[in-house]
């Protein structure tokens, strides 16, 4: 898929070819339509707020589900919907005390610039290509876990729709 891979910090992104995983077991794959810019990425971008590089930016997304990992069961291929950089692995302390912010895997696994079993998504020439805060939305294409596959209805524009992915 072409990507927007930021590899340093202070540097311009560039559009890039990068492998992009099939989804795992709870991974959701989705077409994005639309992305927005906020002000999170800005701050990777001037190293401000380090994260591990390279990695495809972008947290405020929206599309169409394009496919589902085998245990997934809240979306389906078709399903519009925005990407959330705040899923949940709905199992931890925090989870099971329905304080799903408070995600112990989330925050062990997103500013390592990993999903929830690791490992990122994106890779180019056999090297790792981090994702950020889960989403990686600055891209034709992103898996997100299926916490983070929200679910609207398909009248909604998805130009405006990838805003509520960081700002509700």
């Amino acid at each position: 898929i072409k990507a927007a891979v930021l590899y340093a910090p202070k540097m311009p992104l560039v559009v890039d070819e990068v492998e992009l995983q099939a989804p795992q077991r709870r991974d959701v794959l989705v077409r994005l339509a639309a992305s927005g810019l906020c002000p999170t990425d800005m701050h990777a971008m001037t190293g401000d707020r380090p994260r591990p590089l390279p990695a495809v930016l972008g947290h405020e997304g929206a599309g169409v589900v394009e496919a589902v990992g085998e245990d997934v069961s809240l979306v389906k291929r078709g399903d519009h919907v925005i990407c959330s950089w705040a899923p949940n692995c709905g199992h931890c302390f925090y989870c099971d005390l329905d304080l799903p912010v408070l995600c112990e895997a989330l925050t062990k696994a997103s500013p390592n610039g990993v999903m929830f079993d690791g490992t990122p998504r994106h890779a180019k020439d056999g090297r790792p290509i981090y994702n950020f805060t889960m989403v990686s939305s600055h891209a034709e294409c992103c898996v997100v876990p299926e916490a983070g596959a929200i679910p609207i209805p398909k009248e909604m524009p998805l130009d405006r729709a990838c805003l509520i992915g960081c700002g509700v």
